[in-house]
């Protein structure tokens, strides 16, 4: 006599996929469970903590970008600072050195004195 039995139609269990793309993309050259003994890797959050290390990533390097622009800006600006003090004394120097009072004994040298008197016209008659 025929006996039943049950037949299973299911297929063949498939091997599980990785969840994370990026061992999924490591898994082609590294084989990470081979790595931890055989165990099965906790990929649950693997994608979202390297997304925040790049964003992390991204933080320190705008941050050390800032401190190197304000390093700068402070130099630029001592910089101005001096050459604005520079040009103010020349310029009072400039300005001192156009008064009279200061041309006249550097004149009186080479024997020109300065006039006492008030300018003549001249006038030039008609032919």
């Amino acid at each position: 006599m025929a006996v039943n039995v049950i037949r299973d139609d299911r297929p063949a269990p498939k091997p599980k996929k990785m969840n994370s793309k990026v061992l999924r993309w490591l898994g082609q050259w590294f084989d990470v469970e081979k790595w931890l003994g055989g165990r099965e890797f906790p990929v649950k959050y693997i994608d979202s903590a390297l997304f925040l290390l790049g964003l992390g990533l991204i933080v320190v390097f705008f941050r050390i970008n800032a401190e190197r622009q304000v390093r700068q800006l402070r130099k630029a600006t001592e910089e101005v600072n001096n050459l604005r003090a520079a040009y103010t004394i020349r310029k009072a120097h400039y300005v001192k050195m156009g008064k009279a009072s200061e041309i006249a004994p550097k004149v009186a040298k080479s024997g020109l004195k300065e006039s006492r008197e008030a300018p003549k016209q001249v006038v030039v008659g008609s032919k």
